[in-house]
């Protein structure tokens, strides 16, 4: 599966599942070429991803992902490949869409089962709590109420949620979510005096391992452009694209 398709797919099949209250009655996904355009209120999945995956997008459908968020009272966004973008620029040109600048850079790889490294100890973890304070701490910002938001609904979201020790003490965590045939690898982070130590490279063979036994073939990983990419190299990922993301405000 097209990796943009299938963590589109993953998000809006949670989204649908999911149990909804007061708080979340506006949360939602709706079907978009290919994609799904997302909502997540106070969190940072308010865009439209894989959205022109399946075939060039219309005015049309630019329509239905404007309407959805301006019922919601938020901009119009969507995160695209570059073919993508480059295919249907004039479409977004016209509608005018601003871009946000933000770059992320695309890997994907195969799922094989990997040898543990025997410095570093991941475990399955169930405590959502304590994998959401641990994460916060790895991307340096524990206090942000929107960062803290996000990672409480990829907690909820994940199919198994991993933790890495090092001489018994915590020192990092990730998220893998599945679509299909593939394998969606998010939310890894470090706490800052274990990097560069092999341990993101161990929760990326974790992940790996358990999506093998879980039937996958693929894998997905997106990061920010220019991270550094040793480990995922390292466990035969591969550079395959970029995504850019665009912006309309309401009117």
């Amino acid at each position: 599966m097209n990796g943009a398709r299938a963590e589109a797919a993953f998000w809006a099949a949670f989204l649908h599942n999911r149990n909804v209250d007061a708080g979340s009655a506006r949360d939602g996904a709706v079907a978009v070429a290919g994609g799904y355009a997302l909502f997540v209120g106070g969190t940072s999945t308010d865009l439209a991803i894989g959205a022109g995956s399946t075939r060039p997008l219309r005015a049309d459908d630019c329509e239905v992902v404007e309407g959805f968020y301006a019922d919601r009272g938020s901009p119009a966004r969507f995160e695209l490949d570059e073919a993508v973008l480059a295919r249907d620029e004039s479409l977004f040109r016209e509608r005018g869409y601003q871009d946000e600048g933000v770059v992320l850079d695309v890997f994907e790889g195969p799922v094989a089962v990997h040898d543990a490294d025997s410095r570093i100890a991941v475990r399955r973890s169930d405590d959502r709590l304590g994998w959401v304070e641990l994460v916060a701490r790895g991307f340096d910002g524990a206090t942000d109420d929107r960062l803290r938001r996000s990672l409480q609904m990829n907690a909820a979201a994940a199919q198994v949620l991993v933790v890495a020790a090092v001489d018994g003490v915590d020192a990092g965590a990730a998220a893998l979510g599945i679509a299909g045939d593939t394998a969606i690898l998010y939310s890894g982070a470090v706490l800052p005096a274990f990097r560069r130590h092999g341990v993101h490279a161990a929760l990326v063979a974790k992940r790996l391992t358990l999506a093998a036994a879980r039937g996958a073939t693929a894998a997905v990983v997106k990061t920010a452009a220019g991270t550094p990419s040793g480990a995922l190299e390292r466990n035969g990922f591969a550079r395959t694209g970029a995504r850019r993301r665009l912006r309309r405000e309401p009117r």
